[in-house]
């Protein structure tokens, strides 16, 4: 499917969302997102619609479900997400949930292609959820993957100025989702020449961008945005490996935001490879003779490596969460033992001579 795009700040307006409207012939959205996102999406159009903001940072199935209730019981006809990953994840498991004959299709993927358009409107620039089929819920406390073709969003509005009140945390936490994403899909087994092209401009968007982004700069937020959206193209093809699995349950148990928690072991990931050729590649695209280290040093220099060591149950756990059995599109075969190796890597506080020579490789490359 090819979707709707519109680029550039101050295109979340309301000509421009009527015309998307009229073009999906939705007449009642229901807009998903948080009450301060309503606001602002409100603001910036002069539209008023019903509003789903009953969600988690890490959305359960039974939040989409209330949102499903919501939809049903104000009579629309299509959808708006405004925000995070969170919020067009929600989104795209309401409509899995309206589209789906019972809750067994849904957990496993058997939808319909059915007419209920989503516009997806990313306030963050990090998770690409805007550009995938692919929604993360979690219920019972376990993740659960929602994965089809119709819960792409049929049209996405890219407007870098959503980006201007994130707080600092998020923008750091959610440049590095993006990030590590590229460096996932440029690396994964079912990787192609597109989903390589696509990760290329995520790497370098964000890695060029970065500094200038944090310190508040708009053409560096719309160029993270718009990385951002390249790794969503990128996932539709060649989907994620260890990282991100390994990520999950250290936002769940531990805290960390989920891209923070996914970049903590990808550089632990990276050095496992060696010199294998996709790694000599990657070196050579970001311009460093040690990608590891020198994403060791972006996580000094912004203040995002972890500080202490989880207990050895919480280590256990961390390991169990991960099915080794389905790691195979990481380019490296990882036993139980070897992700617990990558946890206690990523966990182990760095002394201050050591993150003062990494922060220094990162402020080198980054200029």
């Amino acid at each position: 499917m090819q979707q709707l795009i519109i680029r550039g700040r101050g295109s979340l307006n309301g000509r421009n969302i009527d015309a998307l409207l009229a073009e999906l012939a939705v007449q009642r959205p229901l807009l998903v997102c948080s009450q301060r996102a309503a606001a602002d999406f409100n603001a910036r159009t002069g539209m008023t619609m019903p509003c789903f903001s009953g969600f988690h940072p890490n959305p359960d199935l039974s939040d989409a479900t209330a949102g499903a209730d919501m939809y049903r019981k104000m009579g629309c006809d299509g959808l708006i997400s405004v925000g995070g990953g969170s919020a067009m994840d929600t989104a795209k498991a309401v409509k899995a949930l309206l589209l789906a004959e019972n809750m067994d299709d849904v957990r496993i993927g058997r939808l319909p292609v059915g007419k209920l358009p989503h516009i997806a409107i990313p306030g963050t620039a990090g998770t690409g959820a805007e550009a995938t089929p692919i929604a993360v819920v979690y219920e019972n406390n376990e993740k659960l993957s929602l994965d089809h073709p119709t819960l792409l969003p049929e049209a996405i509005v890219l407007d870098g100025s959503l980006l201007n009140t994130l707080p600092l945390y998020h923008k750091k936490a959610c440049a590095l989702d993006a990030l590590c994403q590229g460096i996932e899909f440029y690396w994964a087994v079912k990787r192609t020449e597109d989903s390589r092209i696509h990760a290329e401009r995520a790497i370098l968007g964000v890695l060029r961008n970065l500094e200038d982004y944090l310190a508040g700069r708009a053409a560096a937020a719309d160029a993270v945005l718009e990385a951002a959206y390249e790794s969503g193209c990128a996932i539709r093809i060649s989907r994620t490996t260890a990282a991100h699995a390994m990520s999950y349950q250290i936002t769940k148990r531990i805290g960390p935001a989920h891209g923070q928690a996914c970049m903590l072991t990808l550089p632990h990931l990276w050095r496992r490879m060696g010199e294998a050729p996709v790694i000599n590649a990657l070196n050579a695209l970001i311009g460093t003779t040690d990608g590891s280290e020198l994403l060791l040093g972006l996580l000094a220099a912004t203040d995002m490596l972890p500080d202490a060591m989880p207990d050895d149950d919480t280590l256990d756990a961390l390991t169990a969460s991960v099915n080794v059995q389905r790691l195979g599109n990481h380019p490296q075969k990882l036993t139980a033992e070897d992700l617990r190796a990558v946890y206690v890597k990523a966990f182990t506080p760095i002394e201050e001579k050591e993150r003062a020579r990494l922060t220094g490789i990162w402020r080198a490359y980054a200029g």
